[in-house]
């Protein structure tokens, strides 16, 4: 054998066993870190107008963070709505906005010409009855949050206000401000198809939302919505959706709104999100792709992301996805007032 020949195969065998290596140390650490599922999720599927379920919605998003109802839309409802999106996100023109961990988003879609057809949506009567019952009365509001998923690719996360826009949330979301009042921001999702088979609409981890990091030895949930069922849950919950891109598959599709009680938490909520959503629209606006070549090499590059995702520990994604959440903890409100009133004093 040719010495440059016998080098390249050296050579070859070396890159080969340090693949397998990698491989072996990735699919151990990945084996060893999964989320386990729960050993004894709770009932969480509450029918609107059912005896007492006011009562036990609440009762859910206190303890559990989330609850589920079943049939609050019809399915000729929810198929318009799906066709609105399929069009939008994998029409002739892919108008959505493409996202870091694949998959894609509209956000801010309400506001778009082309979900005319789907504004009702956040007036509805059926799920202001919803809104009712998780509030306990009429003291909230919409929160300015919505958008599409379009086979959205979700690592395991806690909602908050992160990177450019995490200024407006001044106060800690997991205590009181000075006033006693607290966040309570629910969002609640609309799944256009059905997964009653399969994991790939919401999992969570039960509980979850009182807690500033993700309870892992909880062990989460996986939720099976059928089409016109409603997922409400605390944006504070550990949750993700499904880290696996199918680029061959019909769509993952799901619409959602947000809303909050009406106080300060809200309203810094609100504020960061509008910025967000209006930044990623004009981002999306003018980042529309022909379908052909170029949308057919963005499904293979997030084909390959969702793998890598899949093989990394979820810990290890949500360590980065969390990051800000550590910051909370010196943002209190509690003391606001006090500490206003003593400024004032020493300045008299």
């Amino acid at each position: 054998m040719a010495p440059a020949t016998a080098e390249k195969a050296k050579t070859g065998g070396s890159c080969r066993r340090v693949t397998l290596v990698v491989a072996a140390v990735l699919g151990t650490a990945r084996w060893f870190c999964r989320c386990h599922p729960h050993s004894a999720p709770p009932d969480v599927a509450v029918k609107l107008g059912s005896p007492g379920w006011e009562e036990a919605v609440r009762r859910n998003l206190e303890v559990h963070g989330y609850c589920h109802i079943p049939g609050i839309l019809s399915r000729d409802e929810v198929l318009s709505m799906r066709r609105l999106a399929e069009d939008f996100c994998y029409g002739d023109q892919r108008r959505a906005l493409p996202l870091q961990y694949g998959g894609y988003s509209v956000p801010g879609f309400l506001d778009l010409p082309e979900f005319a057809d789907a504004r009702w949506l956040r007036d509805d009567g059926r799920l202001h009855q919803l809104l009712k019952g998780a509030f306990n009365g009429t003291g909230y509001r919409f929160a300015s949050h919505n958008d599409v998923g379009c086979d959205f690719v979700g690592v395991w996360h806690k909602d908050v206000l992160r990177g450019n826009v995490r200024k407006y949330q001044e106060c800690d979301v997991w205590s009181a401000d000075d006033k006693g009042e607290k966040h309570e921001i629910y969002k609640v999702m609309f799944y256009l198809q059905d997964h009653l088979h399969d994991e790939q609409a919401l999992k969570a981890i039960p509980g979850s939302h009182i807690l500033r990091h993700t309870p892992w030895e909880k062990g989460y949930v996986a939720l099976h919505p059928r089409m016109g069922d409603t997922v409400i849950f605390d944006q504070r919950l550990s949750h993700a959706g499904n880290t696996f891109y199918d680029a061959f598959g019909k769509g993952r599709l799901f619409m959602q709104v947000g809303f909050g009680r009406d106080n300060r938490f809200t309203d810094e909520f609100e504020r960061g999100t509008v910025e967000r959503q209006n930044t990623l629209q004009a981002r999306m606006l003018s980042s529309s792709t022909p379908k052909g070549w170029g949308t057919a090499l963005t499904d293979l590059k997030f084909l390959t992301l969702g793998a890598a995702l899949t093989a990394l520990p979820p810990q290890v994604l949500n360590f980065f996805a969390d990051a800000d959440i550590k910051s909370h903890a010196s943002r209190s409100c509690a003391g606001a007032a006090a500490a206003a009133s003593g400024g004032r004093s020493a300045e008299l």
